[in-house]
């Protein structure tokens, strides 16, 4: 089961990162480098092994709690709370594995900026991921604020922040900036 969710985790950050970047927008806006997917999903591949322990554990206590029956979910409701939550976990592994965080494990501006213009050449989307990144940030800025996160909400923070940014980033691509 947690191949199964990874393998679906990782294609879904791919895609979405790419479909952020590659898709057919107005005035060749976010024209997709092709190593800067390549890249994310070696991380993600490395990021797997080092949390597959904790994740089965959590799973398995979700899985004797939970009754749920999955429904239909669009683009970014892909995902249960739990597959939420392992996905933001994945994301924190890669934010720290790409060095985009500060000492304390909270993602900092200008490591988010490098990975999600990793390899860009288009000016605008540069400015755009900066401003997503920045904005974004303050959001979870707050909410560290109020809760000092550690263990779940760490990655859910993560998640949040990845929809964040990924939200304003196809904004931008689409031509709604």
């Amino acid at each position: 089961m947690f191949r199964f969710i990874s393998i679906r985790v990782a294609l879904i950050l791919t895609v979405s990162i790419s479909s952020s970047l590659g898709a057919v927008t107005p005035q060749g806006r976010c024209q997709s480098p092709a190593i800067a997917p390549q890249r994310i999903e070696k991380v993600i591949a490395d990021c797997q092994d080092e949390i597959k322990l904790a994740i089965l554990q959590e799973a398995l206590v979700d899985l004797e709690a939970s009754t749920a029956v999955l429904t239909s979910r669009t683009k970014r409701q892909t995902f249960s709370e739990d597959e939420r939550r392992i996905a933001g976990c994945l994301l924190q592994c890669v934010y720290k594995k790409v060095r985009a965080v500060d000492a304390s494990g909270f993602p900092t501006r200008e490591g988010l900026v490098r990975l999600y213009a990793e390899g860009v050449q288009e000016r605008g989307y540069y400015l755009a991921t900066a401003e997503a990144s920045e904005q974004c940030l303050h959001k979870a800025l707050q909410s560290r604020l109020r809760l000092q996160p550690s263990g779940k909400q760490s990655c859910d923070l993560a998640y949040d922040l990845f929809e964040c940014i990924s939200n304003k980033l196809s904004e931008y691509c689409s031509g709604f900036d």
